[in-house]
């Protein structure tokens, strides 16, 4: 994006400093000012429609992440109704937390690891590599952090209890 408003105005620049040097006893070569000011407004409602494009983009894909975490939650209920116990519930929506944050954090780390040390992988292999990995890494990270977390609501428990 700034690489697109900075050759804007560096072509404008141009365009106006090539305007101004011309020479009093040599013909204007045919440049018209009316011609610059109507490319000047056509590059600007490409700029405008490049603008509302990403931000329907970003809503599009933030509406997307509000229904996916809507749906985790309201996996967690399910569970937690159906197992009768509000630890399965919290247990169900950290796994699904850690495992989808585990795929997308490996899979971007595998696909950098192969960039970087030119390791000779598809890209698609590197990234399906990294999401399992992910996927993996971030079950036990769920199970590990749901089980400080019941240890550490045990110890408040028993320093709250009278």
């Amino acid at each position: 994006m700034k690489f697109w408003i900075t050759a804007f105005f560096i072509v404008s620049l141009v365009l106006l400093s090539y305007c101004s040097h011309a020479q009093s006893s040599q013909t204007d070569d045919g440049f018209d000012v009316f011609i610059f000011a109507i490319a000047l407004a056509f590059f600007s409602v490409v700029l405008g429609a490049t603008l509302a494009g990403c931000m329907l983009a970003t809503l599009f894909l933030a509406a997307v992440f509000l229904l996916v975490s809507a749906g985790v939650l309201s996996v967690g209920v399910l569970v937690g109704f159906y197992r009768r116990s509000v630890a399965a519930g919290f247990r169900t929506v950290v796994m699904i937390c850690c495992i989808g944050g585990g795929i997308c954090c490996g899979a971007v780390a595998f696909w950098l690891i192969n960039r970087i040390f030119d390791i000779h992988l598809q890209p698609l292999t590197a990234m399906l590599t990294g999401a399992f990995s992910g996927l993996v890494g971030g079950l036990l990270l769920g199970f590990i952090v749901f089980n400080i977390i019941r240890l550490f609501l045990n110890y408040c428990r028993k320093k709250l209890a009278f």
